[in-house]
């Protein structure tokens, strides 16, 4: 529906849905003091909304980390997380993942961040793929087998006992809410359509959005 709107909305005013610049400026101070979501793509959800008013997202990253905050593990995170966007606040869980975890504020937000830690401890990217699966089906029984094969891990690698403990809390958590990034920035791309358009061209917008009802 929402792409549907984009479309016919971009017809209205005579541009391509393609030429809208996801780093325009005017898109996050849009978000900035957001009163009304109403038809905007993922942002319109009661849920969504009050995490993109917490973390007022100011680029496109930003947004995708709104979208991937929003689901029931990972509200937890919302504080923290916007502790970063706002304030530069970066809660580091150990430096040896701070070059993976550092873009989104120490919180393991995505699946292939997930992978990253676990392909630094010496697992290799296949093995790394497997546990994303796992992670990425909620198949929270076949995560539990992996606490023994991290142990082994960092033993292997001499590496220190506490950076297995964190993969491990990590992987725990992220088995109950861990969010697939290319899908997450790619959603955000469509809710940032939605926020240039509606506040950029309104008449148009409400329009493909009244055309859409009616269908």
């Amino acid at each position: 529906r929402s792409v549907s709107v984009l479309d016919e909305a971009c017809k209205l005013i005579g541009i391509k849905s393609e030429d809208i610049d996801f780093n325009d400026p005017f898109i996050y101070q849009s978000l900035q003091d957001l009163r009304n979501p109403h038809g905007l793509f993922q942002i319109e959800a009661e849920t969504n909304f009050k995490v993109c008013n917490k973390v007022k997202p100011k680029n496109l990253e930003e947004l995708s980390a709104v979208l991937a905050l929003a689901r029931p593990g990972a509200l937890q995170f919302v504080d923290k997380y916007a502790l970063y966007t706002n304030h530069g606040t970066n809660e580091s869980v150990h430096s040896f993942f701070d070059s993976i975890l550092g873009r989104t504020g120490g919180v393991c937000l995505y699946q292939e961040q997930l992978m990253q830690m676990a392909h630094k401890i010496g697992f290799t990217l296949d093995e790394a793929e497997i546990l994303r699966r796992i992670v990425g089906k909620k198949k929270v029984d076949e995560v539990k087998k992996w606490k023994q094969k991290i142990i082994d891990k960092i033993a292997e690698n001499s590496l220190a006992p506490e950076i297995g403990d964190i993969l491990w809390k990590i992987l725990e958590d992220s088995a109950n809410y861990s969010f697939n990034a290319s899908h997450s920035f790619s959603y955000a791309a469509l809710a940032a359509s939605t926020v240039y358009l509606k506040f950029k061209y309104p008449r148009e917008f409400f329009l493909a959005l009244l055309r859409m009802t009616r269908n």
